[in-house]
């Protein structure tokens, strides 16, 4: 049986989904993005509980997201997902955040199945994969994936030590709480005067429990940041770049 080669799901955004200007938080965002992903896998056939028996799970890896306009608390917004054809062991999805007046946010994303264990990329010709008439067309237009590193001599813009709150049921730091660090680095002056115009999170290594985790900033040209995430001085997990105008 074919599965649809797209999804809808509809939210209704509650006060702690939303920002102090009571905008729809990044983390929100790419929550109900995973969420969708989740469920549209599941019927794909290649869901988590599938995957788990083979000892197998998805990784979101990178993620692109253009913004328009942001949602406000107790607007309803509804996510539309697809994915385009696997190549040897990446997925790509697309994915459109509408409200009442249309388009407020596109993205574009790229994920990959792991080994549990090892953390070794599962090769797509190792799965069976869905009957699907997969759709071409991207969401948004976008291959600038190379982020500069960040200089760390002034010191970290946001720190955090990784407690169990953090977690996901992979035992690592959910890919969203990532946004939540990353808009971290900002003041809350900063972001009431200026517009969401863009962000971007590269995921390169897990963070657990204990881990010491130091998020640094540059201003890499007006309005765009890099923000580079290093966990216990040393390993770089994440890194991101924010435009704002």
């Amino acid at each position: 049986m074919k599965a649809s080669n797209c999804l809808r799901r509809d939210f209704v955004l509650r006060n702690y989904e939303t920002d102090f200007c009571q905008q729809i938080k990044p983390s929100t965002v790419l929550g109900f993005f995973q969420e969708t992903a989740g469920d549209h896998s599941e019927e794909m056939g290649l869901g988590y509980r599938k995957l788990g028996e083979q000892g197998l799970f998805w990784v979101l890896s990178k993620i692109y997201v253009e913004v328009e306009r942001r949602p406000k608390y107790a607007e309803k917004v509804s996510v539309v997902t697809w994915p385009h054809e696997p190549n040897k062991a990446i997925y790509e999805r697309s994915f459109l955040l509408e409200d009442a007046e249309g388009v407020a946010m596109r993205a574009y994303s790229r994920w990959c199945i792991l080994q549990a264990g090892s953390g070794r990329i599962c090769p797509c010709s190792r799965l069976e994969q869905p009957e699907i008439d997969f759709i071409g067309e991207k969401s948004v237009a976008f291959d600038a994936w190379g982020i500069p590193s960040v200089p760390r001599e002034n010191g970290p813009a946001f720190s955090l030590r990784i407690a169990n709150s953090e977690y996901d049921l992979n035992y690592h730091v959910n890919n969203i709480k990532y946004a939540d660090y990353v808009f971290n680095c900002f003041t809350v002056k900063e972001l009431e005067s200026r517009r969401l115009k863009s962000f971007q999170l590269h995921y390169v290594k897990q963070t657990h429990e204990g881990d010491l985790l130091e998020m640094f900033r540059e201003e890499v040209s007006p309005g765009v940041f890099a923000i580079e995430g290093v966990k216990n001085g040393e390993e770089t997990v994440v890194s991101a770049r924010v435009c704002l105008v």
